[in-house]
């Protein structure tokens, strides 16, 4: 049995520096296909290792770091505008013929991905302010992929999707049959999740949560990938975690019993704010309960504990912590940790 996808998910309320591992793993490990399955509520941010040029993705995946990448999908999970995967595809093929050497990347985008449209968006900001959503209209394009409606999917704009990328480099609207065959013939596949476990509309904090889990099963299988072809999990956590900001008449949900709200000013640090919506995130204190559920869920070969260098002996302590969970659930504990927004910040624990 081909052991080839390695598997990327946030072990809490997200924005934990995914894009970062990603781009880490993805120079480390050398994959040579790294797909994604993202809405347009979340995004990602990594940065070159060869030129520190900066990257934030909404639709494509942020592994595209490797000296073998060949291949870069989209799975049948994701959301996107057309404006925005073009917009990123151009950026991406940019800077990979800049560095001489990835000339032959090409961009695999399933015609099953969902159609975001201006109107989705504009019905999310009608009903959800309430509960502090990004309003992006993920759930709404969702709905519409379900309902069947014409136009709600890829597929549907193939001939469209297709001329505008291929301005910048070759990409293609493929089907499942033809998904598979390319997944099949990769050596190594990065499958990148987004948001947190603990967001997932199954995970307890309903209705304070996002449109759809996000656990590894769910991520490969909105990569379209299968479950007997995984080969490692990597759970990213952080130190302090965060929940996305309120909104003026909403709010965003709560914590763990075992955690309680701080503030930035308390760790002497500045405020985050998110890369989606801008507003300062909310900040608590760590949850064991919350990672022993969240590991449970997803059984991470390796943890990633990120925003160490906020309190570097708080983050030794809850390193601690994390291998202990990791000891009695039977997965693994930390193997890396992070010290700031980059891939060359990420350390052996």
């Amino acid at each position: 049995m081909n052991r080839k996808v390695d598997v990327l998910v946030d072990l809490q309320f997200g924005s934990t520096g995914k894009g970062a591992l990603a781009g880490y793993l993805s120079g480390v490990k050398g994959h040579d296909v790294a797909v994604s399955c993202n809405m347009p509520n979340a995004g990602h941010t990594a940065y070159s290792h060869v030129n520190g040029q900066k990257f934030v993705h909404k639709v494509l995946p942020s592994g595209i770091f490797s000296e073998n990448l060949r291949v870069i999908g989209v799975g049948p999970g994701a959301v996107f505008s057309i404006d925005r995967l073009v917009e990123e595809w151009a950026a991406v093929k940019s800077y990979l013929n800049s560095i001489n050497h990835y000339y032959d990347v090409v961009l695999l985008v399933h015609e099953a991905c969902g159609i975001l449209l201006p109107e989705h968006k504009e019905a999310e900001q009608k009903t959800l302010s309430r509960i502090s959503s990004t309003m992006q209209g993920s759930a709404e394009a969702l709905v519409s992929k379900i309902r069947r409606e014409v136009g709600a999917t890829a597929g549907y704009r193939a001939m469209e999707i297709h001329e505008r990328l291929n301005q910048h480099g070759p990409a293609r609207i493929v089907s499942q049959r033809e998904w598979l065959e390319s997944m099949d013939s990769a050596d190594l596949i990065l499958a990148e999740g987004s948001q947190g476990y603990s967001l997932s509309i199954s995970a307890g904090f309903y209705p304070f949560c996002t449109s759809r889990d996000c656990t590894p099963a769910r991520v490969v299988a909105d990569c379209s990938l299968p479950m007997g072809w995984v080969n490692a999990v990597y759970g990213s956590c952080r130190v302090h975690p965060i929940r996305v900001g309120n909104t003026p008449d909403g709010y965003s949900g709560d914590w763990y019993p075992d955690q309680k709200e701080i503030h930035f000013s308390d760790l002497g640090v500045a405020a985050e704010t998110t890369t989606v919506t801008g507003r300062v995130r909310r900040i608590a204190t760590f949850s064991v309960m919350q990672i022993r559920e969240a590991m449970t869920m997803a059984m991470p070969t390796a943890v990633f504990l990120n925003f160490a260098n906020y309190d570097p002996e708080e983050a030794d302590r809850v390193a601690g912590e994390i291998n202990q969970a990791a000891e009695s659930i039977g997965c693994g504990g930390v193997l890396l940790k992070g010290f700031g927004p980059t891939s060359w910040d990420i350390k052996e624990a």
